[in-house]
């Protein structure tokens, strides 16, 4: 177990968090923005004196391990996590996203997060790596946008 020493305290917080880009698409098959948005992540995490566990995405989703969050409750690691990441995406990604979104929102407005303790980093890394590996195991991104879900007219035609 990894605890964190403060001046007068010592403990553990870690989250594990769960975000998805705004009308759920798939803006994660392109591999220039998975890796514009893990920089993100990781340089606002490091401002924070947070630790990045463990990263992984799914094509319309990305799960984040984050750990010593001794100073910030999980809301504040989400708004500062989708913050940054949607405002940088943005501006270095905005012709790789715009036929897949529009307006201002890069994410939804919620997000899954669990507090986690009483396991070890290791267990959750395993875990986050494990899980979203089997979306890219099945499928390449070009046979994912293959497979694209289909229109009601589609289906009246």
């Amino acid at each position: 177990m990894e605890l964190i020493r403060g001046r007068h305290s010592v403990g553990e917080a870690n989250y594990h968090l769960q975000f998805t880009p705004k009308y759920r698409r798939d803006i994660f098959l392109d591999r220039v923005v998975r890796q514009v948005c893990a920089e993100s992540f990781k340089e606002t995490a490091e401002g924070l004196g947070l630790v990045i566990h463990a990263l992984e995405f799914g094509p319309d989703h990305v799960h984040v391990f984050v750990g010593a969050c001794k100073n910030y409750g999980a809301a504040e690691v989400a708004r500062r996590l989708k913050g940054a990441s949607s405002r940088r995406i943005r501006q270095e990604c905005q012709d790789r996203i715009k036929p897949k979104l529009w307006g201002k929102a890069f994410w939804t407005a919620g997000y899954f997060y669990r507090s986690v303790g009483s396991t070890t980093s290791q267990n959750i890394k395993h875990y986050i790596e494990q899980s979203q590996s089997r979306h890219w195991k099945t499928t390449t991104p070009e046979a994912y946008k293959a497979k694209a879900q289909r229109t009601l007219n589609q289906y009246l035609t």
